[in-house]
């Protein structure tokens, strides 16, 4: 029996604390201490004291979950924590994770963390794939982590199951280990029933075409539905309706966020979201979208008329080109505004409902009120405040401000008059719009990234109160 009482050493390998480091060492000693039985899955080699740049990926015994989850839950907490959000299907639990701590009094440092923590390790929510493999969990740096061998089988495992794909970066290992020891390996994927743990191994032993891969990856699905329907058919479809709920639930409320962040020309958005993409992509394990403007379901309507050079990206001459008139004008706003409804039930919806993905737009549709001209839109800001109001709000929206002086002596793309009216109406619109955050561009960088962050901290945990 596997011993899991160990805690993590004491002295870490790195001159200075990772940011997530606080997290992770108390995650794991609770762990150990409440013998949770678990094993970290890959990437192991830099724990417990930085997941150095990858994914938390743990298997936890069946029996244990519930106790797990508080625990992780509790532990993101108390490292000042709280979840983007999260994915709660049966046998599986997703977490992107955000928080900060102060070092030294210094420098407010931020971690961002995603955890794929599976209870056992269930296909579509229904099917086992496995038994525990204790003979196969050892110990690194007072962590539990599974064994190279049978962590290598069922990284190819998932990926077939999932992706229809024999991923490089496993697959050789996994074709070692199956010729030196198939009857061990063999006896720890009984769950999956002879026919299918048979088609795996040839799938993985066998020269293949590359052509054939995917129908011989859904024909291991195939047979793995069929054993586990006729094991137990009741539990199966039971199991299997939960987790197709589930993607309906997560499609109804999903788990990510849409945000949009606004200001007149020179407010800095480009620099602040370049100073925020670092953390947010840890956070979110590279599922951060940045959008221009729109969703882009859509083609610029200058590709439309024939137009081969098309301005894709921040506009240097906003005001450069003549708006249209009031027809015209009409046509674009409904045009984009198609694009906008369209756009996030096709394109936004999806990414943040299969994961708590964040999508973050540089600029969005209020824009077409705020600064009419830029879209060659010859009508009044409250006539395409009309249209706007169809549009899909963002979670979030956080308003860059500064003086119009110090607007002007960053960018002058607009004139000063031009500049003030646009200050004028963002700072109406912060009044207005409940969702709206103002966020001063006044100081520093730093200090204007902490000040956004926050505030999507704060809301992350008005969101969690209010689950």
């Amino acid at each position: 029996m596997q011993d899991y009482s160990h805690t993590p050493q004491d002295n870490p390998p790195f001159k200075s604390m990772k940011p997530e480091q606080q997290f992770l060492e108390n995650l794991f000693l609770k762990l150990n201490s409440n013998c949770i039985r678990y094993a970290v899955m890959r990437n192991y080699q830099s724990l417990p004291y930085s997941t150095n740049g990858s994914d938390l990926d743990i298997l936890v015994h069946p029996s244990d979950a519930e106790h797990a989850r508080t625990i992780i839950f509790n532990t993101i907490k108390q490292a000042g924590g709280v979840p983007i959000g999260y994915v709660d299907i049966p046998g599986f639990l997703k977490i992107f994770a955000l928080g900060s701590y102060e070092r030294d009094n210094e420098k407010i440092l931020w971690w961002g963390l995603r955890l794929d923590i599976s209870f056992g390790l269930y296909f579509a929510g229904a099917i086992n794939l496995f038994e525990w493999p204790d003979e196969y969990i050892e110990m690194h740096n007072g962590v539990s982590i599974l064994n190279a061998t049978l962590a290598n089988i069922l990284g190819v495992l998932k990926e077939v199951l999932n992706n229809n794909q024999l991923p490089a970066r496993y697959i050789d290992a996994a074709r070692k280990d199956i010729d030196k020891n198939w009857t061990n390996i063999s006896m720890a994927l009984a769950p999956m029933g002879g026919k299918a743990s048979y088609l795996f191994r040839a799938l993985l032993t066998e020269k293949i075409e590359e052509s054939t891969i995917y129908d011989r990856c859904s024909a291991i699905r195939k047979a793995l539905r069929r054993y586990a329907f006729r094991q137990a058919p009741s539990q199966y479809l039971k199991r299997r309706a939960f987790f197709e709920w589930s993607k309906v639930r997560r499609y109804i409320s999903p788990p990510g966020l849409m945000i949009a962040i606004l200001g007149v020309d020179g407010s800095g958005k480009s620099t602040i979201i370049e100073a925020i993409r670092p953390v947010l992509e840890e956070a979110t394990h590279n599922a951060l979208f940045i959008k221009h403007l729109r969703p882009m379901l859509l083609p610029p309507l200058a590709r439309l008329k024939g137009e081969k050079s098309v301005q894709e990206g921040p506009v240097l001459e906003p005001h450069g080109s003549t708006p249209s008139g009031m027809v015209g004008s009409i046509l674009r706003l409904i045009y984009l505004t198609l694009d906008y409804i369209f756009g996030y039930w096709l394109k936004i919806r999806p990414k943040i409902a299969k994961q708590p993905a964040i999508v973050l737009f540089d600029r969005y549709a209020y824009d077409m009120a705020m600064d009419p001209h830029r879209f060659r839109i010859g009508l009044s800001g409250k006539i395409a405040g009309c249209f706007i109001s169809l549009v899909t709000k963002p979670d979030l929206i956080f308003c860059l401000c500064a003086k119009p002086e110090s607007l002007i002596a960053r960018k002058q793309e607009i004139t000063i008059d031009e500049t003030k009216r646009q200050v004028l109406f963002l700072n109406n619109f912060i009044k207005n719009e409940p969702r709206a955050v103002l966020v001063s561009t006044e100081t520093s960088i730093e200090d204007s990234k902490n000040q956004l962050l926050h505030s999507l901290y704060d809301f992350l945990l008005q969101k969690k109160s209010a689950n």
